[in-house]
């Protein structure tokens, strides 16, 4: 109803893989056709331009990989609080824990290049910026100039 949060999962570093620009979604038809034009959204994924709906994006760790957004469940209550920059699921600790015990994070999409399957494997989390992880020991490679190639 209007008073609800969509909620998009899957579209992170390892779901998409690349962390999609699909947070910027719009409410279910049958609440566009009630005239309800934008919900409040969370997601793991990202968006790159303006969305008429209020958005928490970024989600980090991921669902995919067994982050928050796994074990949230349909009829939760989300707290937010802009403030101080906080979202909480008012969900009981045990009930946390049971969901993680009996659930599995939901599966990551098949790979359909050798290029999605090197990103998902080596790709951390948004939370440490999304980079491949190998490639962080290059940074300021160009610091020293490499040997000579002529």
């Amino acid at each position: 109803d209007a008073d609800c949060i969509l909620v998009m999962r899957g579209a992170g570093p390892m779901g998409w893989p690349g962390s999609a620009e699909v947070v910027n979604m719009q409410p279910p038809d049958a609440l566009i056709r009630a005239g309800v034009q934008w919900l409040p959204t969370l997601g793991d994924g990202r968006q790159s331009g303006t969305s008429d709906s209020p958005s928490i994006l970024n989600c980090s760790p991921e669902s995919a990989a067994g982050g928050g957004l796994s074990w949230l469940r349909t009829g939760d209550t989300i707290r937010i609080d802009i403030r101080t920059g906080t979202c909480n699921a008012l969900v009981d600790p045990a009930e946390i824990a049971r969901r993680k015990a009996e659930d599995t994070p939901p599966p990551v999409p098949q790979s359909h290049t050798p290029w999605e399957e090197l990103f998902r494997e080596k790709t951390g989390q948004m939370a440490e910026g999304a980079v491949m992880e190998m490639a962080v020991k290059y940074r300021g490679i160009a610091a020293k100039t490499p040997r000579h190639n002529h």
